[in-house]
């Protein structure tokens, strides 16, 4: 009982009458939301249990009645399906391709060879019968009555499996093969040995597959006798096989003993040997419980960091979520030993930090990023130490790290923006030389996963669209880059401020004063089209990158005065941002299966866009539009995020809305927006505290001034030198536009 009542609570987390306790963050939390959605609306938000930043990420793996479409499984779960292939040890959060989702486990009452694929093992479930919490999961199947509850660790996985005491037989299927769509095993292995399973599975996903794949090491033990195992390859049964290796390859348990079933994984990125110390170390005994409640603490104890008064119970569950979800990723891939597998592909010894990887760079440098040097500066710190050993084994910083390797995916150097963010907000223990090294090779040089169309970047001051596709996007991103490096170059007392300052202001060259747009350029210095053939709302034009024109007009949020100048005056710019946000989408009887044209608050070139209005002397529709872009497109419920969260991307945007306060990555700066709570207390590493006082905030929206430690605010912004020593932000809240700054 007492695991369905935390269900119950879970699933009625919004439910409390006014006035009562609010839940706990923990019990706040509910990680559906982001599950569900359609084509470009999937918020593909993993669903299991996991540590933050854990390396284990085990749950189920879903299925469509005919099979599974990658563009809904990014993850291996979506919340409208209700058959579970069996349930993976790794997976990613959020992202915009498939991957992970490896080493599959399923329950099932017998075995023959028509359960050694998908179709034949997959088992129904109603959703009325899964449990939802953060380091936890728990479903029965309809058809056997087979429960199984799914914990884990930071490297290891843990299941209790409970099958209907009249079944004549107990199977556990062990699928090495398992793949999600577009991905694929390329070879596996494994050895039984009475009541233990090892192995390893090399695993090429859509994103990992770019540097050759992982291979994940585990070993796998249960608490009950091994009565039978079959094995077997492609279709060909192997009875009492005790190993096997292929690429097709898995392996049938029949267990005996008393019930519950309880087995657990064991995983490494290094070899086998790590594996089973990882799993030695963290779950030595059979207490499934305490591993799930020691999941419970480590969140309790993050998700904590964030204290709320007043509100909604629906916006509590919003924010909580979101920064459940912001804490997913990047994902821990060293050792208990502290060993990893490095760029190289060869065994490091990880010396005074922790080995990250899994950064969706081009995403996460704008908000999860920040959120995390402002929360957990010293994970931050880990996190960008791994980039550079990336580097220093890579031969250049990444752009995407997945697994073992550089994806390459996106564009841009979005780790210089991440990097110059850090060590701008009081994160510098790290070797900041050598990372300028690494920054300023590929902010020069033609460079392998660098700066494509730097040759023209620097020659004519924009990356030209006859010669690169995304020419517009890439200069766009290349000026955001230089700005990051401009103000890291400052910081330290370096020279080449100004010429980087010069270059960041690059965005500049493809503005049209006729349209107010920003436009590709040929070399020639023509714009791409004509006057009369340029259509901003053409979602998939040369020129840009997963966008349009309107979303691409407004991607210079290192320097925001700059760009607003550009229009002629603040009310003209203002003008620009308010059609931006009011025009309704074109009437398009494919809507449902395409991107927005206007705002598209699923992908990252305009999330910031809300808060320009600051710097155009109307604060106040920042306010209207961060509130209302929040309450039309996120929700409590599994369409909740509304577009791919980009491993916690739109989650982090959300806390930032939420807040009151959003940053402009690669800057110390940070825009006000309105707050959603009468009081926020974030609790800083070192004993301090940023508390923001909003009395009245879920009714009134409006700012009508703003104190910082008592001394008026001359501006709608902060710097973060402002709030990294703590302190409490006072803002007056009005339900009419009311502003000092006005």
């Amino acid at each position: 009982m007492r695991l369905v009542l935390l269900g119950l609570l879970s699933t009625a987390a919004f439910a409390c009458a006014s006035g009562s306790p609010a839940p706990s963050p923990l019990r706040s939390v509910d990680p559906r939301i982001g599950t569900g959605g359609r084509y470009f609306g999937y918020g593909a938000a993993f669903a299991g249990a996991s540590l933050p930043f854990g390396m284990a990420k085990a749950g189920p793996d879903t299925s469509e009645e005919n099979g599974v479409s990658g563009f809904h499984h990014f993850s291996g779960y979506h919340a409208e399906d209700t058959l579970i292939q069996g349930f993976s040890q790794v997976h990613i959060s959020g992202t915009g391709a498939v991957d992970y989702g490896a080493l599959l486990l399923q329950a099932a009452a017998s075995f023959d060879v028509s359960k050694s694929y998908e179709s034949g093992y997959r088992l129904r479930f109603a959703k009325s019968n899964e449990i939802f919490e953060p380091g936890y999961y728990r479903v029965t199947f309809d058809d056997p009555q087979i429960q199984v509850e799914v914990g884990a660790s930071a490297r290891c996985s843990a299941y209790r499996i409970t099958y209907p005491e009249e079944l004549p037989e107990r199977w556990l299927i062990l699928d090495l093969s398992h793949a999600l769509p577009d991905c694929r095993v390329e070879d596996a292995s494994f050895e039984v040995a009475g009541s233990a399973v090892t192995g390893w599975v090399h695993y090429r996903g859509a994103l990992t597959g770019r540097s050759g794949g992982f291979r994940l090491y585990f070993k796998m033990i249960l608490d009950t006798p091994v009565q039978e195992h079959v094995g077997w390859s492609g279709r060909e049964l192997f009875p009492a096989t005790s190993s096997l290796s292929g690429p097709d390859i898995g392996v049938a348990l029949r267990v005996g003993g008393t019930l519950p079933v309880q087995l657990r994984f064991g995983l490494s990125y290094v070899d086998e040997k790590g594996a089973a110390d990882n799993l030695a170390r963290e779950m030595p005994d059979w207490d499934f419980d305490a591993v799930v409640d020691a999941a419970r603490r480590s969140w309790a104890e993050i998700l904590e960091r964030v204290e709320v008064e007043g509100g909604t119970p629906e916006a509590r569950t919003m924010l909580y979520t979101a920064l459940y979800h912001a804490f997913l990723h990047p994902t821990l891939a060293t050792d208990g030993d502290g060993r990893y597998r490095g760029f190289d592909k060869q065994i490091h010894q990880a010396e005074g930090f922790v080995y990250y990887t899994d950064f969706s760079l081009w995403d996460t440098y704008r908000t999860e990023h920040p959120l995390l040097s402002l929360l957990l500066p010293s994970r931050a710190r880990d996190m960008v130490r791994s980039l550079l050993v990336m580097a220093e084994q890579g031969g250049a910083l990444p752009r995407w790290p997945a697994g073992l390797g550089d994806s390459g995916s996106m564009i841009g150097t979005p780790a210089d923006i991440v990097i110059a963010d850090s060590f701008l907000k009081g994160i510098t223990d790290f070797d900041v030389e050598r990372a300028l090294d690494f920054i300023l090779d590929h902010a020069e040089n033609d460079r392998p996963g660098g700066r494509t169309g730097i040759d023209d970047y620097l020659s004519l001051g924009y990356v030209a669209c006859d010669r690169h596709d995304g020419g517009a996007a890439l200069t766009l991103e290349f000026a955001i880059a230089d700005g990051a490096i401009a103000n890291l170059l400052e910081a330290l007392g370096r020279p080449d401020v100004e010429k980087f300052r010069a270059r960041s202001r690059n965005y500049q060259n493809l503005f049209d004063d006729k349209t107010l747009f920003m436009r590709g350029r040929r070399a020639d210095g023509s714009w791409m089209e004509s006057e009369a053939e340029f259509d901003p709302l053409d979602t998939f034009a040369r020129c840009y990158v997963e966008g349009d024109a309107w979303q691409y007009t407004f991607l210079a949020p290192h320097d925001p005065e700059g760009l607003r100048d550009l229009f002629g005056s603040p009310e003209s710019f203002a003008d620009k941002l308010e059609a931006f946000f009011a025009t309704p989408e074109p009437d398009n009887p494919l809507a449902e299966f395409l991107p927005r044209s206007y705002y598209w608050p699923g992908n990252e070139p305009n999330i910031h866009a809300a808060y320009l209005f600051d710097v155009a002397g109307r604060p106040e529709r920042t306010q209207f539009w961060s509130r209302e872009l929040a309450k039309r497109f996120y929700t409590a419920g599994p369409e909740g995020i509304p577009g791919n969260d980009d491993l916690g991307t739109m989650s982090a945007w959300l806390f930032f809305t939420a807040a009151g306060f959003y940053p402009l990555a690669g800057t110390e700066r940070y825009l006000l927006g309105s707050p959603w709570f009468d009081r926020m207390t974030i609790r800083l590493e070192g004993g301090r505290a940023l508390v923001i006082r909003a009395e009245g905030a879920a009714e009134k929206i409006y700012l009508r001034r703003a104190r910082l430690g008592g001394q008026a605010l001359p501006n709608p912004w902060l710097r973060h030198a402002d709030i990294a020593a703590g302190g409490t932000l006072e803002l007056e809240m009005s339900a009419t536009p009311a502003s000092a700054w006005r």
